[in-house]
């Protein structure tokens, strides 16, 4: 393919729409031509970043986001409270490990104790 044939299938390509011939053409083209790379480039930048461009809505974005989770088999996302329990779950198991060295390490004997001199 030339690159004014490709230029024209650069679209069809970045959303996955060309036939595997096409595509296959496009792919063996881009690989040896810097400048159609460039222009891929800026055309994906383009469409991803396009300002005029609607956004979906809250309840689009959350249909895609269960839609995703479950055909990666993930659970549900945390309700708004999970987190916070989470990590006040995790702080609490470490003040309590914290608390329980210091006081594995002050009794008598203990290793750092026996290592210092007091008198």
């Amino acid at each position: 393919m030339m690159c004014q044939e490709v230029e024209v299938e650069l679209v069809g390509y970045h959303f996955g729409v060309l036939s595997g011939e096409v595509r296959d053409e496009v792919e063996a083209h881009l690989s040896g031509c810097a400048r159609c790379v460039r222009e891929l480039i800026a055309v994906k930048r383009a469409i991803e970043t396009a300002s005029e461009a609607k956004r979906p809505s809250a309840r689009a974005r959350a249909r895609l986001r269960e839609a995703v989770a479950q055909e990666l088999g993930v659970s549900r996302a945390w309700a708004w409270w999970e987190r916070p329990l989470a990590v006040a779950l995790a702080a609490s198991i470490v003040l309590v490990s914290g608390q329980a060295m210091r006081l594995l390490t002050s009794l008598p004997g203990a290793a750092p104790h026996a290592l210092t001199d007091r008198r």
